[in-house]
């Protein structure tokens, strides 16, 4: 099977990747966690950051198929919206993100939210292809993270999400809205019983070496290697994760999450993204 060309692209301000997957044989490509720039001080928002990657797309003259999100984002605002705008790119998330949407959407009193998941484009269910040119994208569910995480696996290259990350960081905080420690690791495992050369491609980095194999994570995964066991990891994770501020972006990045990466509409007063109370999500 012909592997794919894959470019990361980190942003600063969050430590998330974005990555561009490109099929060599027939040019065709998906993005997997676009991320919008937002400050959560004066709401501004801005598009650098994902038009950088369209135009990198434009000038390869690339057709863009597919939009991956591993999830429903507490730590980035997605900008799926603006690059299904720009590109016509179809939008995938895990088809139990209808869960997500149900509880979610009310608690953030949100209406415009179509809670059968029609805002999205595809609703991939585990082990679902997701045929692209000369290459086949599969879905794996996440059931650590909110309904309707997903990881994606094409080739030899896995996309973890926030979930699995690089050997030297474990893995992704479980203190957000849906995070379940427990099954987060059930997910790792299951990540990890792939054969030793997959490549692991994290959408969170806080170093300069993002990527990692299998063989890697099972050897020296400061949290997740193969000499920690289930509860061993439970209490790693939540010791972690008691001295990590809070996620300042939960709030908005879940809002325009559950909207398809579309941003809400400006009011004619107050802020446009109300900060509601994640613990009570």
């Amino acid at each position: 099977m012909m592997q794919p060309e894959i470019t990361a692209y980190r942003h600063p301000a969050t430590g998330t990747v974005t990555y561009l997957i490109v099929d060599p044989a027939t040019f065709l490509c998906a993005i997997v966690d676009p991320v919008l720039d937002f400050d959560p001080a004066s709401e501004a928002v801005d598009t650098s950051f994902i038009d950088k990657i369209i135009a990198d797309i434009r000038a390869k003259d690339l057709g863009p198929t597919w939009i991956l999100e591993t999830g429903l984002h507490a730590g980035h605002v997605s900008a799926a919206g603006h690059l299904k705008y720009e590109t016509g790119a179809s939008v995938c998330i895990g088809a139990k993100v209808v869960e997500s949407l149900k509880r979610l959407a009310p608690k953030f009193g949100e209406t415009m939210v179509d809670l059968d998941g029609w805002d999205f484009d595809k609703l991939a269910k585990d082990g679902e292809p997701l045929p692209m040119g000369g290459l086949q994208i599969s879905t794996i569910a996440v059931t650590g993270r909110l309904p309707g995480a997903v990881a994606y696996k094409l080739g030899d290259v896995l996309f973890t999400g926030d979930l699995l990350l690089a050997p030297a960081e474990g893995a992704g905080r479980c203190d957000v809205p849906g995070a379940d420690p427990g099954k987060a690791w059930d997910d790792a495992r299951k990540f990890l019983k792939l054969p030793p050369q997959t490549r692991i491609l994290p959408g969170v980095c806080a170093g300069e070496t993002c990527e990692s194999t299998v063989a890697e994570e099972k050897a020296a995964n400061i949290q997740l290697n193969d000499k920690i066991d289930r509860l061993d990891f439970i209490a790693l994770r939540t010791a972690a994760d008691a001295i990590l501020p809070d996620p300042v972006l939960a709030s908005a990045a879940l809002r325009v999450a559950i909207r398809s990466g579309k941003l809400p509409s400006e009011p004619d007063s107050g802020p446009r993204f109300p900060v509601v109370d994640i613990t009570r999500l």
